[in-house]
């Protein structure tokens, strides 16, 4: 038996789903952490609990860092290049494909 009954989340209570916080909001969080403010003030500004802020202030030095090196998504594209032997591949596939369901729709 266990020592500790396992708790369950009753089904009206809705669960927390992961938050995404952008570069902008963590340097933000950082300056302000610099300035003097605490975790649980600089959260409810952000709308993010204490132990977030926290682990984003931990982080300070890897997200100037990264900030620094920001490029905007405009200057970057990405491309990808394909035999022609797998495209012509890739054309027949899908010429059978649609064949086929030709075929099982007439019958």
């Amino acid at each position: 038996m266990p020592k500790r009954p396992a708790t369950k989340t009753p089904s009206n209570v809705a669960k927390r789903s992961g938050v995404a916080v952008t570069v902008d909001v963590k340097l933000d969080i950082v300056k302000r952490h610099e300035h003097g403010e605490g975790t649980s003030v600089i959260g409810h500004v952000h709308g993010l609990a204490p132990s977030m802020v926290h682990s984003i202030v931990k982080s300070a030095d890897e997200i100037k860092k990264m900030a620094g090196t920001a490029i905007p998504l405009t200057a970057t594209k990405v491309m990808r290049f394909r035999d022609a032997e797998m495209e012509s591949m890739e054309r027949m596939l899908s010429t059978w494909i649609d064949d086929q369901t030709q075929h099982l729709k007439t019958q």
